[in-house]
C-alpha cells in the first residue's frame, strides 16, 4: 500500500515532505558518524593490534543500526600490504555510509529555491559523486589507507572527505530545519513538538541564556528542537568548529547526550562539567582517541542520564544548557593559559572559570596571552628565560591566583562596560601586587640561608671550645663540613638572585642575603684556619677568650635567624627585638676580639704562626658578626618601610 508521503510526492507537493525528509537526513547523519568512527578505529586497531578492540555497540544502537555483525569489524581488522587494510565488510560499510550521505542531500534537492540555493545542492551532489568514484573498495574486505582518510578526515586543507561533506550537509540541513520552524520557545526554533516537550526545551534554553553573555558576541549556541516519533531531539551548534555539535535525545525520563568534537581534551572537559549529575559515559571514545595518531580525526562521546522524575529531568537539561558557553574557544583558551602554567593547571583554571560562571571568552576578547605578556613586560624587571613560565617565577599557587584574577576581571569588566584600558591597568596592578607578595616569600630562602649560617656558627663554637677534640673529632673533617655548608648557602643565594632579577622592589632581599652570605664565607674560612692551628696552641686561649667569641657568634646567628623568622610571620615587633639583640651582641663581639688581640700581644711565648692564625680566626668571627648585624639592619629597614 502506498504511504501518505509517497502519495504527496506523486501529487507534486514534495515540499510538504520536508519535515519528514529532514528527520531522515538527521538520522542519516547519526549513522554516518557511526561509520566514520568504525573505520577510524578499525585502522587504529589494525595498526596496533596489541590494544583491546573498542566496543562501538552502544553507538551503533544509538544510531539506529541493528546489524550486530558490525561489532566484530574493529577486532578483526588487520594491516595488509603497503597502504592496504583488511577490513571485514568494507564494501558494505562504505556503500551504507555513502548512501546515508545521499539521504542527507535529499531534503536539499526537494526544498525550493527560497530555502536552499540550487547551486549549493549541485555542489554537494558533485562532491558525493567524486567520493563514490574514489573511495569504493575494489573488493570486499579490503580498503586502502588513502580511502579511509578520504572518508573520515576532518582537515579541509588536505583534501575533501566524506566527513567534511557530512559536516557541511549537517549545517545545510540545520538551516533548512530552521526555515521549517513553526514555533519558538524562549529563542529556540522548534516544530512538531508535543505539549509535554515545551517545558523540557524551555529548561534547556533557559540554561543556555543563563550564561550565554559570557561568549561576548562569539557566534554559536543556536538551539533547534523537534520530535521524531517517541523522541524529543534538541540540537545546539555550540560554536564555529565544524565538527562541534551537541545532540540530545529525550525519551521519557532518559536523556542521551552525544557530543562530537575535533579535540578529545574538550570532550573530557565537557564530561567533567556534568559531574553534578550521574551521567553514564561510554568512555570508548576518549580512550580510543588517545590511541589514534592519525591527523584529521573527530571524536565523539555519548552519555546517558536516567532522571528520577520530570523535575530532575528539567534540572539536568537546564544545567546542560548552562555549560555549553564554556566549550566555545576552549582549546584556544587552554593554549593561552599553557603559556603561563602547566598543562594540568591550565585545565584546572578553565574548570574554575566554568564553576564560578566567569568563563574564558573575556580573557580572549581582551587579547589573551598578549595582554598578560604586556603586563609582565611592564612589571617584571628581567624578561623570562626561554621556556620559563609565570609559575616558575611566582610559584604554582600565586600564578593560579593571578590568572583567576585575570579571568574574572576580564569577564566582569567587559560585562560591566568598563574600558579595556582600565581592565588592563587593573591586571598590571594585580601582577605587581603578586610579585610584591612573592618578594615577601623570598624570606623563605633567606631563612634557609640563616639556618645554614647558624649551623656553621655552632660547629665553629664547638671546635673553639674543644668539645669535638674531647670526643675525638677530626678538625680537618669539620673544616670540610663547613665548606659543604658554605656551598649550600651559595646555592640558596643564587636561587634568590635569579628570582629577584625578575621582581620589582625586591632588591632589598638580594642585599640582605648577600650580606649574610659574607658571614657564611667568613665562618668557612675560620673553620679552615682552625684546622691548621698547631698543637702548641694555648689551652687557656681556647678555653677562655676564643670560647667567649664562639658563644657570642652563636647567639648572634640565632638572633639573626629569629629576626628572619619573625619577618616571615610579619611580626614587626619581634623583628625589632631580635635585631636589637643582634646589634648588642655586635658590640660585645668587638670587645671580645680586642681581648683576644690583647692577650696575643702580651703573651711572649706565642709563636708567630699561632699569632697569625689566632688573630685571623678572631677577625673572621668578628667580621661574620658584623655581616649578620648589617643583614639584620637591612631586614629591619625593609620591614619598617613595608609597615609604613
Amino acid at each position: 500500500m502506498a504511504t501518505k508521503s509517497t502519495i504527496v510526492g506523486v501529487l507534486g507537493e514534495k515540499e510538504l515532505l520536508l519535515p519528514e525528509l529532514v528527520h531522515e537526513a538527521l538520522a542519516a547523519n547519526g549513522r554516518a558518524k557511526y561509520f566514520f568512527s568504525l573505520l577510524q578505529l578499525a585502522r587504529s586497531h589494525a595498526d596496533a593490534v596489541d590494544f583491546d578492540a573498542p566496543d562501538l555497540s552502544t553507538e551503533r544502537k544509538l544510531a539506529g543500526i541493528d546489524d550486530a555483525d558490525l561489532d566484530r569489524v574493529i577486532g578483526e581488522s588487520r594491516q595488509g600490504r603497503d597502504d592496504e587494510y583488511r577490513v571485514p565488510r568494507s564494501r558494505c560499510i562504505v556503500d551504507r555510509l555513502l548512501s546515508d550521505v545521499d539521504k542527507m542531500i535529499v531534503p536539499l534537492r526537494v526544498a525550493g529555491p527560497d530555502r536552499i540555493d540550487a547551486q549549493s545542492t549541485a555542489d554537494f551532489d558533485r562532491r558525493l559523486a567524486a567520493l563514490r568514484a574514489r573511495c569504493r573498495p575494489e573488493s570486499d574486505g579490503t580498503l586502502s589507507g588513502d580511502a579511509i582518510s578520504r572518508l573520515t578526515s576532518s582537515e579541509r586543507e588536505r583534501a575533501d572527505s566524506a566527513h567534511l561533506l557530512v559536516v557541511d550537509l549537517h549545517k545545510a540541513v540545520d538551516g533548512l530545519e530552521a526555515s521549517l520552524a513553526t514555533d519558538e520557545i524562549e529563542g529556540a526554533k522548534a516544530y512538531g513538538l508535543s505539549a509535554s516537550d515545551r517545558p523540557l526545551v524551555g529548561a534547556f534554553v533557559r540554561g543556555v541564556h543563563e550564561t550565554e553573555a559570557l561568549k561576548f558576541g562569539h557566534p554559536g549556541l543556536g538551539t533547534m528542537a523537534t520530535r521524531s516519533g517517541p523522541t524529543l531531539i534538541i540540537e545546539n551548534d555550540i560554536g564555529e568548529t565544524t565538527a562541534h555539535v551537541l545532540v540530545i535525545h529525550v525519551d521519557e525520563l532518559r536523556v542521551v547526550v552525544t557530543n562530537t568534537d575535533v579535540h578529545v581534551q574538550r570532550l573530557e572537559f565537557f564530561q567533567s562539567l556534568l559531574q553534578p549529575f550521574p551521567v553514564e559515559w561510554a568512555d570508548t571514545r576518549s580512550r580510543s582517541a588517545r590511541e589514534l595518531e592519525t591527523a584529521g580525526l573527530f571524536y565523539e562521546c555519548v552519555g546517558t542520564f536516567e532522571a528520577r522524575g520530570r523535575e530532575e529531568l528539567e534540572r539536568f537539561l537546564n544545567h546542560l544548557g548552562s555549560r555549553l558557553v564554556f566549550l566555545i574557544d576552549w582549546n584556544r583558551a587552554r593554549k593561552t593559559l599553557r603559556e603561563f602554567v602547566r598543562k594540568e593547571a591550565s585545565i584546572g583554571l578553565l574548570s574554575w572559570a566554568a564553576s564560578n560562571h566567569v568563563g574564558h571568552r573575556g580573557l580572549l576578547e581582551m587579547g589573551g596571552a598578549r595582554m598578560i605578556f604586556d603586563a609582565m613586560a611592564a612589571v617584571i624587571r628581567t624578561p623570562l628565560r626561554f621556556g620559563e613560565r609565570l609559575d616558575d617565577v611566582l610559584g604554582d599557587e600565586a600564578a593560579a591566583a593571578f590568572l583567576h584574577f585575570v579571568l574574572r576581571s576580564s569577564s566582569d569588566g567587559l560585562r560591566d562596560g568598563r574600558s579595556q584600558s582600565l581592565i588592563r591597568s587593573e591586571i598590571r596592578a594585580e601582577l605587581a601586587r603578586c610579585f610584591h607578595a612573592c618578594g615577601e616569600r623570598l624570606l623563605g630562602p633567606i631563612s634557609r640561608h640563616a639556618e645554614i649560617v647558624a649551623e656553621m656558627a655552632r660547629s665553629l663554637r664547638d671546635q673553639l671550645q674543644g668539645t669535638l677534640v674531647a670526643r675525638g673529632g677530626d678538625m680537618r673533617a669539620m673544616a670540610h663540613e663547613a665548606k659543604e655548608r658554605e656551598h649550600r648557602a651559595d646555592d640558596v643565594v643564587l636561587l634568590l638572585r635569579a628570582a629577584v632579577s625578575r621582581m620589582p622592589d625586591a632588591e632589598d632581599y638580594r642585599r640582605i642575603i648577600e650580606r649574610a652570605d659574607d658571614a657564611a664565607d667568613g665562618l668557612e674560612e675560620a673553620a679552615f684556619l682552625l684546622s691548621r692551628v698547631p698543637s702548641e696552641w694555648s689551652p687557656s686561649l681556647r678555653s677562655g677568650l676564643l670560647e667567649a667569641m664562639g658563644d657570642i657568634l652563636v647567639r648572634t646567628a640565632d638572633a639573626y635567624l629569629a629576626s628572619v623568622l619573625s619577618a616571615r610571620r610579619i611580626d614587626v615587633n619581634q623583628v625589632l627585638d631580635a635585631v636589637d639583640t643582634v646589634v648588642g651582641l655586635e658590640h660585645e663581639m668587638d670587645d671580645a676580639e680586642r681581648n683576644v688581640i690583647g692577650w696575643l700581644v702580651g703573651e711572649e711565648a706565642v709563636s708567630g704562626k699561632v699569632f697569625v692564625l689566632t688573630s685571623r680566626i678572631a677577625a673572621q668571627i668578628e667580621d661574620a658578626v658584623d655581616a649578620l648585624t648589617h643583614a639584620a639592619l637591612l631586614l629591619r629597614e625593609r620591614m619598617t618601610a613595608a609597615a609604613a
